[in-house]
């Protein structure tokens, strides 16, 4: 969750001395991007479309030697010291067409130095097309920054076989000699990296012999039609409720619960089940056990925008009404700021007030079975550590079912709990309220004591004054760390191999030595983990038949869109999509990409934050399309539209007028709650972040398709992948079916969207199944944004834009905008919002 949109704030909600501050910063620097754009424009040669190039670049950038001095100038006069010479650090960047596309890298300053020693190692991953990598020398200024020179390397030079390193010489404008620049460098391509499970170069090793459970949504009863799904055990699914299991394994803690979010509500009720007046509320539930003697901590986002004064916050993430009703109790709530340690003024802001903590989870610890596990918590005198994580905050607006009720349940499920964050007009007297749809997962064995040092290390570093606060956990107090699900489950296949990946930087945790080399990337000198996309990336390269995403953002690879309107979203996870089916295309094989997404991001979908993230987004699925038709025309004697290999969907939900309740009050007339009630329809809020590949690996957490989310420099986020190992690629077979719990659970996905099991389900990578996908969701958004209200248990929506046969992202005459709330569909771009908010 981002101070706009990265998770469930209001998009319009944006600072305007933030935008000012930008401004004022974009003014100061204008001399020097001038002389980066001469640069530049050096490299502008008339030239074909460069090849996409994929694999991972290993860079060291070791030294520089015999640099000019940038400081000697009359700005600092008397007051300069003989030793205030250049601070200088160095950037890379991919050349396409003699343009800067891309910033790869950008190494620590070193002060006042003239042959300063960096001795950096990056390893980036590669989708981009490029004829050279440019790199620059540059000098931190008291105002802005200069450059000092610049060296380029061509790709054909990058990509042979052997490595390229030494010393190069560096140019300033016009050509003069500004020292020289020692790098080493060497690329490995994609057809030649590791394709294993296990995502390598990650802080977190695979963990075997582990527990996993998934969850969708907060409440999902085992009710038709996720129950007509026949698991692999030839029985009915039966789906597990995340909040009942999560509130089972509180109550049951004996030791210590530990909660982390980006919102932890107090009032929160979880277990909805009976027609109790008054439900347990989570606070009630930790008093109690913190003054059985369990150590309750709750870390929460400390939102800048959330004061004494004004508690609720722009975001709503109730961080300082939580602090305050724990106050006087034994439970201890620390409010975690998002900072920026040795930042300029404005970054250290932008930092503080625009991104986030937004990882999600519980920790709690269980007893120990004496045999095998008869449910997920079981009983013994000695304990292990168990929990959950993804991407529900414990917090209002999330509990849902799949049925995602818009009226019926204001009085009864909702009654204490009410949530619109669309439209202010909606009220809980009126309705609707904003369904929610989201996953999560519980968890056991080795992995459970990787989550538990991400907590620990992140406590440890923001908070270290209460550092005794930690539960000591080991051996001697009476923990089992070395706890592996094989223990208590029989040969049935039924264990799990767990992988831990973060969106994190060195201001909210302590690397450990041995990560910090091989690892970690590096920002100006701060260390930070980018796992998460890494495992994407390498997930998507290893996918044989199809990928399912359900992701509450969905933008990026910006190097490659057709109009380059920004540069803030480089992460390369829809460019490595389209690689993937341009692959499959060239190759004759079945290869298909569903992706799901909100219709539109939380927010009034009018404001200028949600019309630019809209515009990004259609800006990404431009990119992807055009490619696709391109590799399309390539292949010779294939018809075929780029949708039927790449779609967009998008869940929501309309009622038929008996399912609204007699007793609810009239909205006013003329507002958007009056509308939908006549429409009686309303968008389902994906919130979700999972991808499925191969019905055989799963990635889900708290990260969003988006800059924010994958950086690692923005937003801390963390998921987790999981497969079976006795359901792989390698256990099925050559072109088998992997028929493990993987594929139930998207079986049962899928079944909640469509409200039915379809036979072509079966086989996602079909071209059958695909187009029945299309045919249903161009069914279902036809009768969404007729006149008249018709109920469907069918939530599946084609994405309402219009995709070309040609590639062309355009919108539909039938649905410029959207219904009700209005909005352009194709979004539009801002004049004054900072990338970095949008993105």
């Amino acid at each position: 969750m981002g101070f706009l949109c990265c998770g469930s704030g209001t998009a319009a909600q944006v600072s305007a001395g933030a935008s000012k501050a930008k401004a004022k910063a974009k003014a100061k620097g204008r001399k020097a991007k001038a002389k980066a754009k001469a640069l530049y424009e050096r490299e502008a040669v008339s030239v074909p479309a460069a090849e996409l190039i994929q694999g991972v670049l290993h860079l060291d950038v070791l030294s520089a030697r015999n640099l000019p001095n940038m400081d000697s100038h009359y700005f600092r006069g008397l007051l300069q010291r003989e030793t205030d010479v250049t601070d200088p650090y160095v950037t890379v960047d991919t050349i396409s067409r003699g343009k800067k596309t891309a910033r790869l890298i950008k190494t620590a300053v070193i002060k006042d130095s003239l042959n300063p020693h960096w001795n950096e190692t990056f390893n980036i991953p590669l989708c981009h097309e490029a004829e050279s990598f440019f790199f620059a020398v540059k000098d931190i200024d008291l105002i802005a920054t200069a450059f000092v020179g610049s060296m380029s390397l061509s790709m054909e030079d990058v990509t042979k076989d052997d490595a390229v390193e030494g010393w190069f010489p560096l140019e300033r404008k016009g050509g003069q000699p500004a020292g020289e620049l020692q790098i080493s460098l060497r690329f490995t391509p994609a057809d030649k990296l590791t394709r294993t499970n296990e995502v390598p170069g990650s802080v977190f090793p695979m963990r075997t012999g582990c527990a996993f459970v998934p969850y969708q949504n907060a409440h999902t009863p085992a009710v038709p039609p996720i129950t007509d799904v026949i698991a692999r055990d030839g029985k009915p699914y039966e789906p597990s409720c995340l909040w009942l299991d999560t509130l089972k394994a509180i109550r049951e803690a004996e030791k210590f619960v530990y909660i982390w979010g980006w919102a932890v509500w107090a009032e929160l009720e979880m277990d909805r089940t009976n027609d109790s007046e008054k439900w347990e509320t989570l606070g009630e539930v930790l008093i109690k056990k913190a003054k059985e003697g369990v150590r309750v901590l709750v870390m929460v986002w400390d939102e800048a925008m959330s004061t004494d004064v004004y508690p609720v916050g722009l975001m709503g993430t109730h961080d300082e009404q939580t602090e305050d009703y724990f106050k006087d109790t034994d439970v201890e709530v620390f409010k975690c700021p998002r900072k920026k340690a040795k930042a300029r003024m404005f970054d250290a802001f932008m930092a503080t007030t625009t991104y986030t903590h937004h990882q999600k989870g519980v920790l709690v610890d269980a007893a120990v079975p004496a045999g095998r596990m008869g449910s997920i918590i079981g009983r013994s005198n000695s304990r292990r550590v168990v929990g959950f994580m993804g991407g529900i905050d414990l917090t209002d607006g999330r509990y849902d079912t799949p049925e995602h009720d818009l009226f019926a349940t204001l009085k009864t499920k909702h009654r204490n709990d009410f949530y619109c964050n669309v439209t202010l007009d909606n009220t809980a007297e009126s309705g609707p309220r904003q369904p929610w749809r989201d996953i999560h997962c519980y968890y056991e064995g080795p992995i459970a004591m990787d989550l538990l040092a991400n907590f620990q290390n992140r406590w440890l570093k923001q908070n270290p004054e209460k550092k005794d606060s930690l539960l000591s956990i080991t051996e001697e107090d009476g923990f089992d760390l070395k706890w592996s699900a094989d223990k208590q489950t029989s040969k049935d296949g039924s264990s799990w191999n767990m992988q831990l990946f973060r969106s994190i930087n060195s201001d909210s945790v302590e690397f450990s030595r041995e990560t910090k080399t091989s690892r970690l990337m590096g920002r100006k000198g701060r260390l930070y983990e980018d796992s998460i996309q890494k495992a994407y990336i390498h997930h998507i390269r290893r996918a044989k038949k199809y990928i399912y995403l359900e992701n509450q953002y969905f933008l990026g690879s910006c190097h490659s869109w057709l109009n380059k309107e920004t540069l803030k979203a480089p992460n390369l996870v829809p460019l490595e999509i389209c690689a993937r089916v341009e692959r499959a295309i060239a190759e004759g094989e079945d290869f298909r990409a569903y992706i799901c997404i909100p219709l539109h991001p939380e927010g009034d979908p009018t404001s200028a934050a949600v019309q630019e993230i809209l515009r990004w987004q259609s800006r990404t699925q431009e990119m992807m399309l055009d490619r696709i038709a391109r590799a399309i025309h390539a292949k010779e004697g294939l018809e075929a539209h780029p949708t039927d290999y790449i779609m967009f969907f998008a869940p929501a939900k309309q009622e038929g007028p008996e399912e609204v309740p007699k007793d609810l009050t009239d909205p006013n007339p003329e507002t958007i709650a009056a509308k939908s009630r006549s429409s009686l329809r309303y968008m389902i809020y994906v919130h979700s972040k999972l991808a499925i590949f191969d019905d055989e690996y799963i990635i889900m957490g708290s990260a969003n398709i988006n800059e924010r989310s994958l950086s690692g420099n923005r937003d801390t986020e963390m998921c987790v992948g999981a497969f079976q190992p006795a359901f792989t690629k390698e256990t099925a077979g050559e072109g088998m079916e992997i028929k493990g719990d993987v594929r139930t659970f998207r079986l049962a996905i899928w079944a909640a969207h469509c409200g039915k099991i379809m036979p072509e389900h079966q086989n996602p990578a079909s071209l059958e199944c695909m187009k029945a996908m299309k045919a249903l969701g161009y069914k279902n958004l036809t009768t969404y944004i007729a006149d008249e209200p018709c109920g469907t248990e069918s939530r599946l929506l084609s994405y309402p834009l219009e995709y070309g046969v040609e590639g062309s992202v355009s919108s539909r005459k039938d649905c410029v905008n959207f219904p009700d709330t209005g909005g352009l569909i194709i979004g539009k771009a801002s004049d004054f919002l900072p990338n970095s908010i949008t993105t």
